[in-house]
C-alpha cells in the first residue's frame, strides 16, 4: 500500500502540466473539435520494479509489452520471474534446522486498456487508461529439514505450492516523455482472486511435533502474506493440505520503459 501512496502523489503532481498541453483541433472550423491523435509509435517495453520493492529481492524480475492497437486501445502483456521470502533463518521452534532452499515463482498477467481521447491530450498511449486485466501469480517451495534434539539421525520436508489467479480492472496514467520514455503508474487495480495453497510437512516427525510446526509456519506465512489468512481464518492453524478459495484483491504497479 506504501508503493502504491507513492504512485498517487506523483500522479497528481504531474498530472496538470500534462493537462495544460495545447489540444489539437482543426483548423478554420468555428466549432471546433477534437481529432484522434496518430500514436508517436506502437511499441512499449517495460521493466516493473514493483515486485522487487515489494518482495525485497533483486531476483524478482518483470517485463511487460505493450501493443498499441489503434488511436486508443492497446494490448499488454506481462511476464516475471518471483520468489518466495524465506520464512525463518536455521531453525523452527529449535524443533527442525533447515537444511535445504528451493522457491521460485512467476507471474503472468494479460490486459486490454482504453484511452479514452476526451480525457487525454495526446496520442496513445500516453495518458489515462482504463481496461481489464487477468492475472496469475505461482510460488513453489521446497525446504529440507533436520530434526533436532533426537538420538537417531531424522529428516522431514517442506513443501508448498501458492496461486493466486486475478480477475479486474485497472485504472492508471502512462506518461511519455520525448515521445520515447514511458513512465506507467497503475493507480487502482481491484479484482475478484482465486486462492489456493497446498502445503505439506512430510518425514521423521511425531504428531506433537509437526503440530507445533504447523502453527509457528502459517502464523508466519500469515504474518508476511495477510491474503493468506483468508484461507485459514476460523480454523485451527492446521495447514498441511489443498484448500482454494475466492476473495477480493488489488493490484498497483509502476513500470519504466521504452516507446519504439
Amino acid at each position: 500500500m506504501k508503493h502504491c501512496c507513492i504512485s498517487l502523489i506523483i500522479f497528481w503532481l504531474i498530472l496538470p502540466s500534462v493537462y495544460a498541453q495545447d489540444s489539437v483541433r482543426f483548423a478554420g472550423s468555428e466549432n471546433k473539435k477534437e481529432i484522434s491523435l496518430k500514436p508517436y509509435h506502437r511499441n512499449v517495453i517495460k521493466f516493473n520494479p514493483t515486485p522487487m520493492l515489494i518482495w525485497t529481492s533483486s531476483k524478482n524480475i518483470t517485463f511487460s509489452y505493450e501493443r498499441v492497437l489503434n488511436h486508443n486501445q492497446s494490448l499488454v502483456v506481462q511476464l516475471g520471474y518471483l520468489e518466495f521470502p524465506a520464512l525463518f533463518k536455521d531453525t523452527i521452534l529449535h524443533l527442525v534446522s533447515i537444511s535445504s532452499h528451493q522457491k521460485w515463482g512467476i507471474n503472468f498477467l494479460v490486459e486490454y486498456r482504453f484511452y479514452p481521447g476526451k480525457r487525454n491530450r495526446r496520442p496513445a498511449p500516453d495518458g489515462l487508461y482504463l481496461g481489464p486485466y487477468l492475472s496469475y501469480y505461482g510460488f513453489h517451495f521446497k525446504n529440507g529439514l533436520d530434526v533436532l534434539n533426537t538420538n537417531t539421525d531424522a529428516h522431514a520436508r517442506l513443501t508448498g505450492d501458492f496461486n493466486i489467479a486475478n480477475l479486474g480492472l485497472s485504472l492508471g496514467y502512462q506518461f511519455i516523455f520525448w515521445k520515447r520514455i514511458s513512465l506507467d503508474l497503475l493507480l487502482f487495480g481491484p479484482s475478484f482472486s482465486m486462492i489456493s495453497a497446498d502445503f505439506r510437512l512430510d518425514g521423521d516427525l511425531d504428531a506433537s511435533k509437526i503440530s507445533e510446526i504447523d502453527k509457528e509456519i502459517i502464523n508466519k506465512l500469515i504474518e508476511k502474506f495477510p491474503i493468506i489468512g483468508t484461507l485459514f481464518s476460523g480454523e485451527e492453524l492446521r495447514y498441511t493440505g489443498y484448500k482454494m478459495q475466492l476473495s477480493p484483491g488489488f493490484r498497483y504497479s509502476i513500470q519504466f520503459g521504452f516507446h519504439f
